[in-house]
């Protein structure tokens, strides 16, 4: 590839290196020049341009990234669309990300212009996240590299899915333990086995004795793949009460102990081939812990010894779980978190006045309440907590959520629109709290929204990043900007003065040079479903397929 200055006369059919900005507007880098283009640069007064000229044997950087993703995609991973020298990998399905570091080393080595970026090995992935991308920096490269690349990288990330499993639950009691205590830990439990594909099946609470906890393990219906096990008293040793009935029923304990904190106090066993985790008290919180680790792992197949435990204690020093009553350190109480506290807000007070006598928000899509359906997807991305916003059927929307681990702010004055709802919810994580920092940013969700997937919450959780200056952070699919939307806490004051029906557009056009667009690659934020034709439309394109995100 020849770059570097040339006349501008001379410069048609070659790459702009940089923008130019001419009386009629601006060309942008990277476009290939015609005499039109190059006639509004001289009239710019500009008689000489940095451009680039590819050679016969080149690729342009489209070409080359997605022949490089092509040649990565696999059953586990699909390319998205090539534009700008990127070309990104998304996961089929949700599971854990699996790299041979090795050969993307190799591949790096290749040519410094022909990048490629993944996820840290064993990273739990939502269906249609990103996983790895792939980046060509100049605008074009020789083809020879390209193709060295792509066989370099050939099948070496891929995604193990979460099979489907069927588990139980037992937990177990000493006198002072609450009610509300073992009703948060089922909930906490049931989230947390929703995220590896794995559905609660069985519950029971015993008494904290070998005796009922082993006769507990011997009910245990024989389709369960999966036990998991909460003690009211923290496993001390393998001779515990946990580890004692585990092998009185003729189970093994494979492994106590895990090098990942919080989670240490984590006991791995098996009962007649049925693997059965022990998590401790920090499991009764929904926060990522030592135990999802085994929980991912198990869901995905991968197999489990001393040595593969014994390797998860690099990166195993997780982030402080806020619920846990003793930092790890005092004089570190003060020190900035290393992710932003980011909380969701589910607006689902609306009248659904275009929908006749139905609330859009109960209607099934594949089987499941719509409303329902978006509130599983945000707590499976990196959230704290979800607040859900009632108003216009009140009880039928609480009841439907029950079972989630949310908390209901009702508006008392829901007809007056969306803005209202906006209001209450950002006062709900804005209200200090001695057990709950506040919030340091929201992501303000529409209960009309189902393609909105956790992996697009995800992403723009991961782009906020206040000191520079990225504060507002909306999702877009091909280069259109829609919902849902990331707030910084420095906005609450803008969203809380909303009136009207407008939602937060006010606020949004008011600070527009503030915005990042995050382009993701499902059109799902771009759709909402206010009408039964929409349904219709939806059903009939996503429905038991899988959802927007398989839309190209």
């Amino acid at each position: 590839m020849e770059f570097g200055p040339v006349p501008t006369q001379d410069a048609a059919g070659a790459i702009l290196a940089h923008a130019v900005r001419t009386k009629i507007g601006r060309i942008s880098k990277g476009q290939r020049l015609d005499q039109r283009h190059l006639q509004e640069i001289a009239d710019a007064g500009l008689s000489t341009i940095t451009v680039a000229r590819l050679a016969p044997d080149d690729l342009d950087e489209n070409a080359a990234a997605a022949a490089i993703a092509a040649s990565l995609a696999s059953q586990s991973l699909r390319a998205g669309h090539a534009g700008n020298g990127r070309c990104n990998l998304y996961a089929r399905e949700a599971g854990l990300v699996m790299v041979q570091a090795d050969a993307v080393t190799t591949a790096n080595l290749i040519n410094e212009a022909l990048t490629v970026a993944t996820l840290t090995p064993g990273a739990n992935v939502a269906r249609d996240q990103l996983v790895a991308t792939i980046k060509v920096i100049t605008f074009g490269v020789a083809r020879r590299d390209a193709d060295a690349v792509a066989r370099a990288v050939h099948g070496v990330v891929q995604v193990a899915p979460f099979e489907a499993r069927t588990a139980a639950l037992i937990q177990t009691r000493l006198p002072h333990t609450t009610e509300t205590l073992l009703e948060k830990t089922a909930r906490s439990t049931r989230t947390r086995l929703s995220r590896v594909n794995a559905r609660l099946e069985a519950e029971s609470i015993v008494d904290h004795t070998v005796t009922e906890l082993a006769e507990a393990l011997g009910k245990i219906p024989k389709n369960v793949d999966l036990i998991t096990i909460i003690g009211a008293s923290a496993i001390a040793d393998r001779r515990d009460v946990v580890p004692a009935a585990i092998q009185s029923v003729g189970g093994t304990v494979i492994h106590f102990g895990l090098p990942i904190d919080p989670g240490n106090l984590t006991l791995l066993g098996e009962i007649e081939g049925v693997a059965v985790v022990a998590m401790p008290g920090s499991a009764r919180s929904p926060r990522e812990q030592g135990s999802d680790w085994l929980l991912e792992q198990l869901a995905a197949g991968v197999p489990i010894d001393a040595k593969a435990i014994a390797t998860l204690g690099v990166g195993g020093l997780l982030k402080e779980i806020r619920s846990r009553p003793m930092p790890r350190e005092a004089l570190e109480s003060t020190k900035a978190p290393d992710r932003a506290i980011v909380d969701a807000i589910l607006l689902a007070a609306g009248q659904s006045s275009r929908m006749g006598d139905r609330n859009k928000l109960l209607e099934p899509i594949d089987g499941v309440p719509m409303v329902r359906r978006i509130a599983e997807q945000a707590l499976s991305a990196r959230i704290r907590r979800l607040i859900v916003i009632t108003g216009h059927q009140a009880a039928e929307i609480r009841e439907t959520l029950a079972d989630l681990d949310v908390s209901f702010v009702h508006n008392p004055l829901f007809e007056t629109g969306m803005a209202s709802s906006v209001v209450r919810g950002i006062q709900g994580i804005a209200e200090p709290s001695p057990q709950a920092p506040l919030a340091e940013a929201a992501v303000v969700l529409l209960g009309d929204m189902p393609g909105v997937s956790a992996a697009v919450i995800n992403r723009l959780i991961e782009n906020h990043d206040p000191d520079n200056e990225r504060r507002i952070i909306a999702a877009a699919h091909e280069g259109k900007r829609g919902n849902p939307v990331l707030w910084d806490a420095a906005f609450f004051d803008d969203l809380l003065s909303l009136g009207g029906d407008k939602g937060a557009r006010d606020v949004l056009a008011e600070h527009a040079d503030s915005i990042i667009i995050v382009d993701v690659d499902t059109p799902g934020v771009l759709q909402d479903l206010d009408t039964p034709e929409a349904f219709t439309r939806y059903r009939s394109n996503f429905q038991g397929g899988g959802g927007p995100g398989e839309a190209e």
